[in-house]
Order: structure tokens, then C-alpha cells, then sequence
């Protein structure tokens, strides 16, 4: 038996009321959230937040429930787009997810554990899922419990062990940072971008469509469930803000990539729009009493400036297309395809 904690991780605070053992958190910890911080802490990049979510092509995904719970945020295939973002930025990982409810789930608790403190061995956090992406800092054999906080946060939780994936939905997940390599900055945020055409152009396939939107759908969608009242504020609000904030990332990070070709002063432009334009639709969603009241004019307002938006965004994407013709079109029908 034993423990671990990471030295000078971050000023927390450990309680032993075992009422707090199982808490479970209904926030927007997004995966990028938490690799950026393991980022930090290990020095394996000096650059800023909104250069790793773009570089990873992560800020370029756009996807929403037709309900617009909180899960939209969550939204997309973990295995898939999780290692590719790591591998964009010279990370190399290791990961498992799946479903808590088959009849094999003990074995890959069992092993899941065993990967999370071998990492924590190394003085490298894990990213584990738990209603959101968190960050394990430590383990604690004798207690029999791991040490979790969220990707922003400060406030270590006590996780048991018997409780790692076993979350209010049924999927577990978690992925270890093993090592980082120099890649090529440029060359990485020219194929970013290229990415990001690919995100926006093509739905998941791991989503069924009648109940998930990608991309430009995910406009329709949004503007579908505003109309019919058939959504819950708060829920909405966080998918809004949640997506808001994605937008100002991108604002920051293709401002900085202006050198990479002779027309992507447009493609600039059109995301500086876009991310100015959401921030007057948060306005209207930071209006509590209008929002919760969902106030027809009033939310239309927001239904207008949501419309706006998606059709800058398509202009931000068709820009980024006459930017990178001769890469995109040697693409052919696998945009995607690196």
C-alpha cells in the first residue's frame, strides 16, 4: 500500500467528511481544461490556453443535443478526438473509456486504477471523466481513495476507488499523459485549421442525428429549441457560455496565425465578428429574469443573433477554405485525413 500526492500542484483543501465522497459536479470542465493545466504543470508548453484549444483543433467542434442540456458540451467520440489532440500538440497518451454497466467494467476499474497511480507515480496528473473532465493529483492506498479536483478548481474531492466510473450516465473514461515531444508550431496550427473545416463540414459519426447537430445544424437546432420553448434555461445558458467562450478562443487564436497565408486576414475578420457577436448574445442570456422567464421577444433577440452567427461562422470556414485551397483540395473527400 501506499500514497502519492504531486508536489505543488495546487493549494487545496482536504476534508474528510465522507458526505463529500461521492460529489458529483454538473459544470462545463472540458477536456482542453484539463490537459492545459497538466500542460502547466509539467512545462511541456509555454504557450497560452487558447493556442493549445486551437492548435488541438478541439475549440473548432460544434455540437449540441436538440434538447440543449449540458451534455452537448461532452458531446463527441472521447477515444478519438481526445488522443488526436494530444498527438497534434506531441503528447503521447494512453486511454480506455466504456460503459460501467458491462459485466467486465471490475477488470477495467481494476486496471484503470493501476494505470492512474503509475501515472501519478511519474508526477504526471490523469484525466479522468466524472460528470465532467477532472484532473487526479494523488491516491491514497490506505483510504483506498483517489485525490481529484476540477480542471479550474482548487478543492481536492475524495474519490473512492470502487467509484471511478461509476458517474450519473454510464460512460467511463480516463487517459494518461505519457510523454511530449517539439513539434512544429506553424505547421501545426496551418493543419488546425484545416481541421476545423473538417469539424464543421462533418457530423459525428458516433451521434445519432436525430437527437445530436454538428456544425451549421447545430445552428438549425439551437434556433429549433429556442422557438419551441422545449429546453430548460439553466441547462441552455451553460451550452451558451460554454460555446461563447469557445468562440473568443478562436477569436485569440487565428489572430495569431494571420502569417500563414495572404488571405487569412478574412478568416481573421469573420471570427472576430463571430466572437462579437456572441458576446451580444450572452448579454441577452446574462439577462436572468428575461432568460428564465423565456420571454418571447426577448429570446428572440437571442434566436436573431444566433442566426447571425452561424451564418459568420459558415463565412469564418469558407475563408479558411480559400486560404488553404491547394491542401484542402488535395484532400478530396477526406478533408479529415492528416
Amino acid at each position: 500500500m501506499g500514497s502519492k500526492i504531486l508536489p505543488d500542484w495546487i493549494h487545496f483543501i482536504q476534508s474528510s467528511n465522507s458526505a463529500r465522497e461521492h460529489i458529483s459536479w454538473n459544470g462545463a470542465g472540458s477536456y482542453i481544461d484539463a490537459m492545459y493545466r497538466i500542460l502547466m504543470h509539467k512545462q511541456w508548453s509555454d504557450l497560452p490556453r487558447h493556442m493549445i484549444a486551437g492548435m488541438t483543433a478541439s475549440v473548432f467542434r460544434l455540437v449540441v443535443d436538440r434538447r440543449l442540456t449540458t451534455e452537448s458540451i461532452s458531446a463527441y467520440n472521447w477515444m478519438a478526438e481526445n488522443f488526436v489532440a494530444a498527438d497534434f500538440i506531441g503528447v503521447t497518451t494512453g486511454q480506455h473509456g466504456g460503459f460501467s454497466f458491462e459485466l467486465t467494467f471490475p477488470l477495467y476499474q481494476k486496471q484503470a486504477l493501476m494505470d492512474i497511480k503509475a501515472s501519478i507515480d511519474r508526477g504526471v496528473g490523469a484525466i479522468l471523466w466524472h460528470d465532467q473532465f477532472v484532473i487526479c493529483t494523488g491516491y491514497d492506498d490506505g483510504e483506498q481513495v483517489l485525490l481529484i479536483c476540477e480542471s479550474k478548481g482548487n478543492e481536492i474531492v475524495r474519490l473512492p476507488y470502487d467509484s471511478f466510473g461509476r458517474n450519473s450516465t454510464p460512460y467511463w473514461y480516463y487517459q494518461v499523459l505519457e510523454s511530449h515531444t517539439t513539434v512544429d508550431v506553424w505547421e501545426v496550427c496551418k493543419e488546425s485549421l484545416i481541421q476545423a473545416v473538417y469539424k464543421w463540414e462533418t457530423h459525428d459519426y458516433m451521434l445519432p442525428p436525430q437527437d445530436y447537430a454538428c456544425g451549421p445544424a447545430a445552428y438549425a437546432a439551437i434556433t429549433a429549441a429556442l422557438q419551441s420553448g422545449a429546453y430548460e434555461t439553466d441547462q441552455a445558458a451553460v451550452v451558451l457560455r460554454y460555446y461563447t467562450k469557445s468562440r473568443q478562443d478562436m477569436a485569440a487564436y487565428v489572430a495569431e496565425l494571420e502569417h500563414l497565408s495572404n488571405q487569412m486576414n478574412h478568416v481573421v475578420q469573420e471570427y472576430a465578428l463571430l466572437a462579437d457577436l456572441y458576446a451580444q448574445m450572452m448579454e441577452k442570456v446574462e439577462d436572468s429574469a428575461a432568460w428564465d422567464a423565456k420571454e418571447p421577444g426577448h429570446v428572440q433577440r437571442v434566436i436573431h443573433l444566433i442566426k447571425q452567427a452561424g451564418e459568420t461562422e459558415q463565412c469564418a470556414i469558407d475563408a479558411i477554405k480559400q486560404a488553404f485551397p491547394e491542401t484542402i483540395g488535395n484532400r478530396f473527400e477526406d478533408i479529415g485525413l492528416r
